[in-house]
């Protein structure tokens, strides 16, 4: 396990993600529902638009000869939520996302997708990340309990860059990586378009991106040297991540 000062590497390969029971969140939810709820309504009072979606929370993490195996339970953000506005709650929520690192081949040059976070975001505001990025829906989730988190970015694939499913040549899960200074967590994917560059800047729209950017590969090292206070922990963790997964195949 790599620790820098914003981020850990946890772990490197093939990455499986699958739904467990989680007890002891449910019973720390049910002793603090009623602060839960107060904390909640006083927040819908503010801000109508709040929802309170599903999000991943990390259970734990198995390593396989090259194989990672995350398990966790879905909340509501609605907890997630109330344990940033009051962390003495003492929830233990650990949110994990899923974040692609994209590339694409124009005229024999290597790209990497970046975007610039809006200033109105909550988290980073102004930061640069991989993109897409974004969290894991429920409704990705298999019978068995395994959750299709390759879906789940294509979609925000489509939604972030509006990139459809035509354009991927494959999408590879190949890091698990932990934002030390945020506690939420990410599952890494290597993500190949076959779409040109000019493709991808022409269909660029976010809401929570100000712009898109794309680094060459010849480029990548000065770009991370010039932004380095200034790029999202766990997408500086999935770029060190991926040079450790290349090594490995």
């Amino acid at each position: 396990m790599q620790n820098f000062k914003n981020y850990k590497i946890l772990g490197v390969g093939s990455v499986r993600v699958k739904i467990v029971k989680n007890l002891r969140l449910e019973k720390t939810f049910l002793k603090r529902h009623d602060v839960i709820e107060r904390i909640w309504q006083a927040a819908l009072e503010k801000n109508r638009h709040l929802f309170n979606g599903a999000l991943l929370n990390f259970f734990g993490l198995k390593k396989r000869g090259g194989k990672l195996e995350i398990s966790g339970s879905f909340i509501g953000y609605k907890q997630f939520f109330c344990q940033r506005k009051n962390p003495s709650l003492k929830l233990g929520i650990k949110p994990v996302g899923v974040s692609a690192l994209t590339i694409l081949k124009d005229k024999k040059e290597k790209y990497i997708v970046f975007a610039k976070r809006a200033r109105n975001v909550t988290l980073y505001p102004g930061f640069f990340e991989l993109a897409p990025s974004g969290s894991i829906d429920d409704k990705f989730v298999s019978k068995s309990g395994a959750i299709d988190y390759k879906s789940n970015l294509l979609s925000e694939l489509f939604e972030e860059l509006a990139i459809k499913r035509r354009y991927v040549k494959k999408i590879s899960g190949f890091a698990f990586v932990l934002d030390a200074k945020q506690n939420v967590y990410d599952i890494g994917c290597e993500v190949l378009l076959t779409c040109s560059k000019e493709f991808v800047d022409s269909m660029f729209f976010a809401k929570e991106y100000d712009m898109l950017i794309l680094i060459s590969s010849s480029d990548l090292d000065n770009f991370i040297k010039a932004n380095i206070n200034a790029i999202v922990p766990t997408s500086l963790a999935l770029l060190n991540a991926y040079h450790l997964w290349q090594k490995l195949l």
